[in-house]
């Protein structure tokens, strides 16, 4: 059970750092801090999205994936808000400009986590528990 958990965290963890990696290249988005980059990466991807993707995981995907939906709203939501741990050049992300639409369009991309890391780690798990 542990072990499952931390490979979540993991898988979770690779695939932020892929996304931040194509983020500052493309500067999509910029973090206020080096803190602040940390703390996102420790609190919302490790523990925030590694925990419901493991606590989703058995779920069918049209439950995984409207939880992290609801759960990368509301980090994406408090962040505009007043968080301010990041921000979006020019309220833009890809073709999307506004608050409204970014906010949006990056919540659906968090909700790929709790879809995605249950199949990597089907996958990979006869690997790690022989």
């Amino acid at each position: 059970m542990a072990v499952k958990l931390a490979v979540f965290i993991v898988l979770c963890l690779i695939g932020q750092l892929t996304m931040e990696a194509v983020a500052y290249t493309f500067n999509l988005w910029i973090y206020t801090s080096k803190k602040n980059f940390m703390i996102h990466i420790i609190f919302a991807v490790m523990i925030v999205f590694g925990g419901l993707s493991y606590l989703v995981s058995d779920l069918h995907w049209y439950i995984r994936y409207p939880a992290g939906v609801i759960v990368g709203f509301l980090y994406e939501y408090s962040n505009a808000s007043g968080l301010d741990m990041f921000y979006f050049p020019d309220n833009k992300f890809l073709m999307f400009r506004s608050k409204a639409s970014v906010l949006i369009v990056i919540s659906l991309m968090w909700g790929l986590y709790p879809l995605i890391v249950p199949i990597v780690y089907r996958y990979i798990a006869p690997f790690i528990t022989k």
